[in-house]
């Protein structure tokens, strides 16, 4: 008995023997072997793995995208997944999220390999690179700026009889979400009214909601998806009709932005670009999801006879967000601007107040010699150049090493590496204040200019998007 016990597993041990070495499949590259001398097939062997896995790491690097090494390529990059936050700021969930994207790479012990350091680099950027500044964008703020100069030849920035501005809400379920310890609706609603309040006598305004009926579910989506009401007609501010306005909706379901955008082309229609300043401002924290096409939409609304000023505010939006809503901005051949939280959203909203005050002045006469703009003070002015770009640069620093350091207390990436990534941020902080100090010269060279040539020559520069 006790020989075929012995002869068995003889037997099983030649059978596991022989699998072993016919075994095609690579070795965990992650185990050591404990010997300090190995056969030369076992050597041959991780040499290939070696390689396997370069082949691997290249692979990774290519679907990651390239760093910026010039400043159109900077204001023209895609933005990151968690830009405008920082990172303490997150949700323990987000943060989680964070961690785990960067523990998709592989696990670093010791030392680095350069594209090991590339690799994660451009990780760390795709989920923290920041919105910067493009002078392209700002320049339509800075035709909101010098509303009413004979300079600027856009019949949209020209004084008319008649003023309209038209608030389009989101009020889909995330504006639930909570702000320095108030709901987004509330933010928007607070904000909304102190503008409405600061309006002339003689303006109009107006308040459209979507989104604001059903849930989030999938069983009230058409319902959810149908809710698009005008709230506020068309008409002077009058403080009790708009917050009883206001607090018919709260947060609910999708978001219907398309047809919110159609509807407002509706309201609109019977005030005609000739005769009125329609301003409209288009507040969300999010995508369509209501399977419309809020692009062609704002196309349309471009096209339309009511010649509208369109600013569309990305409220708190994560980098899908805002690049769908960037879209819709430059399809409306509007405005696009960021607001984290209630004093950057009140901001906004004031750039339109401004536009209401010249116009009251225009309206009594007050308002001498519109063309005495300087658009060199304006250039300068505009915060775009130095607390935005400031506060990008110093977001984008602190977020992408914050996150490395846990991955290197963790142990997933070596210490060596992550003091070359913390020396890459530094490195990148300081080039991106110089290009900051390249825009200012630039501005600064054309500033005398007239705005037609500012305008081409800083399309022609920094808009990878001028057809």
């Amino acid at each position: 008995m006790f020989k075929r016990l012995r002869l068995l597993l003889i037997s099983i041990l030649a059978l596991f023997f022989f699998a072993a070495c016919n075994n095609d499949q690579p070795v965990d590259d992650s185990s050591k072997p404990e010997e300090e001398e190995v056969t030369e097939s076992v050597s041959n062997q991780e040499e290939q793995n070696k390689e396997s896995e370069g082949k691997e790491i290249a692979d990774l690097i290519e679907e990651l995208p390239e760093p910026a090494d010039s400043i159109e390529d900077l204001v023209n990059a895609e933005v990151g997944s968690f830009t405008g936050k920082d990172y303490d700021d997150l949700t323990k969930e987000e943060q989680e999220t964070v961690i785990a994207e960067l523990k998709t790479l592989p696990k670093v012990e010791e030392g680095y390999t350069e594209e090991e350091l590339e690799l994660y680099w451009r990780k760390s950027l795709s989920l923290f690179h920041e919105d910067y500044p493009n002078p392209a964008e700002a320049l339509d703020q800075m035709s909101m700026e010098a509303f009413g100069s004979p300079e600027i030849e856009d019949e949209r920035y020209q004084f008319k009889d008649q003023l309209n501005v038209e608030i389009l809400l989101d009020a889909s379920g995330s504006m639930a979400n909570v702000i320095d310890g108030k709901s987004m609706m509330d933010i928007a609603k607070e904000s909304i009214a102190e503008f409405a309040k600061n309006l002339p006598e003689e303006a109009n305004i107006a308040l459209r909601v979507y989104g604001h009926e059903g849930s989030g579910s999938d069983a009230d989506k058409s319902l959810s998806c149908k809710s698009n009401e005008l709230v506020y007609d068309m008409g002077s501010y009058n403080e009790g009709k708009l917050s009883d306005a206001m607090d018919k909706f709260n947060p609910a379901g999708w978001t219907p932005l398309a047809k919110a955008i159609e509807e407002a082309e509706k309201d609109l229609s019977k005030l005609g670009g000739e005769n009125n300043t329609n301003i409209i401002y288009l507040v969300s924290d999010g995508v369509e999801t209501c399977d419309g096409d809020p692009v062609q939409a704002a196309k349309n609304l471009a096209g339309s006879g009511i010649q509208p000023i369109v600013n569309v505010i990305g409220f708190d939006v994560n980098a899908d967000g805002q690049k769908q809503l960037k879209e819709v901005a430059k399809a409306a051949e509007g405005i696009y601007s960021n607001a984290r939280n209630q004093s950057e959203l009140n901001t906004e909203l004031d750039r339109a107040k401004e536009i209401a005050e010249k116009w009251e002045a225009w309206k009594t006469d007050s308002l001498k010699q519109a063309s005495d703009v300087k658009f060199q003070q304006l250039l300068s002015d505009i915060p775009l150049f130095n607390i935005d770009w400031s506060n990008a640069n110093n977001f984008e620093k602190f977020n992408m090493r914050k996150p490395l350091r846990v991955l290197r207390d963790d142990g997933h990436i070596s210490r060596e590496l992550y003091q070359a990534l913390s020396d890459r941020t530094s490195e990148r902080f300081s080039w991106v204040m110089d290009m900051q100090d390249v825009v200012r010269k630039d501005l600064r060279e054309i500033a005398n200019e007239s705005y037609e040539e500012i305008e081409t020559q800083i399309n022609e520069k920094y808009n990878n998007n001028v057809e």
